[in-house]
C-alpha cells in the first residue's frame, strides 16, 4: 500500500513530509533531534501530532477529522529494543498479532510462528523465553513477530542498533528478505542499513536552535 505523511508537531520542531510507494522502503535519515522517532510514533498511533495526515492506501490514519488508534492501522513497529513479552516463549510471542491478524485457529497461530521463527534462524529456539535468548536471537524473534501478522505497513526504528556487530549483518540480510514486498518506513543512523534496506531516502533537516 502506498503511505503519504504530513507530521507536524511544532513542540518538537516537526514538520516532515513524505510518500511510500507500495512495497517499497523509504529510509528517514537526519541528526540526532530532527524529529525521525516522532514520525514514526504519530504514524503507527502512539503519538497524535497537531497537525497533518497519514494515509494508507485508501484508509486515513490521521487527519484533521480522524484518528484511526494504534489497534486498528494494522502496523508493525520494530525498534531496537525487542520488547518480547518476557512471560512468553519466543513462540508464543510470535503468536501473540496472529489472532488480530486473522488466525483464528491456536494451531494454525502456532505453525505460523514456528514457520516465521524458522525463517528467521531461530526456529530451534521456539520454547525458550526471552531471558533465554541472546540480543541476536531476541531480535530475530521480534522481526518474525512483527512480519507473521502480515501488517500493511511496517516501521523499523534503528532495529539493528543494539546487536553485536558481528551478528548484523546476517540478520540485516534476513530483515531485508521479509521486507521484500512491504510498505516500509526505515530510521537508521547506519548507512549499511540504508543501503541494504531502502529504496529511497528522504532525510529530515535538524530543527533551529530554540532562542
Amino acid at each position: 500500500m502506498r503511505l503519504d505523511c504530513h507530521v507536524v508537531v511544532p513542540e518538537r520542531g516537526v514538520d516532515v513530509g513524505f510518500t511510500v510507494e507500495p512495497g517499497q522502503t523509504l529510509a528517514l535519515t537526519g541528526a540526532n533531534g530532527a524529529g525521525k522517532s516522532t514520525v514514526l510514533s504519530a504514524v503507527a498511533g502512539w503519538l497524535r501530532p497537531e497537525s497533518g495526515h497519514a494515509l494508507l492506501g485508501d484508509r486515513v490514519l490521521f487527519d484533521a477529522h480522524t484518528w484511526t488508534p494504534a489497534r486498528r492501522r494494522n502496523v508493525g513497529y520494530l525498534t531496537q529494543d525487542a520488547l518480547l513479552f518476557p512471560h512468553l516463549t519466543a513462540e508464543a510471542n510470535v503468536a501473540f498479532g496472529l489472532r488480530r491478524a486473522g488466525v483464528v485457529h491456536r494451531a494454525q497461530r502456532r505453525q505460523v510462528a514456528r514457520d516465521w521463527l524458522e525463517r528467521m534462524g531461530v526456529g530451534h529456539l521456539a520454547g525458550r523465553r526471552p531471558h533465554q535468548l541472546s540480543g541476536g536471537q531476541a531480535q530475530r524473534t521480534a522481526i518474525a513477530r512483527v512480519l507473521a501478522s502480515g501488517p500493511d505497513l511496517v516501521l523499523l526504528d534503528e532495529p539493528l542498533a543494539a546487536l553485536d556487530a558481528q551478528a548484523v549483518p546476517q540478520i540485516r540480510a534476513l530483515l531485508a528478505e521479509g521486507l521484500t514486498g512491504r510498505t516500509t518506513v526505515l530510521v537508521s543512523h547506519q548507512e549499511a542499513d540504508v543501503d541494504a534496506l531502502a529504496d529511497a531516502v528522504t532525510t529530515i533537516p535538524a530543527p533551529p536552535p530554540s532562542a
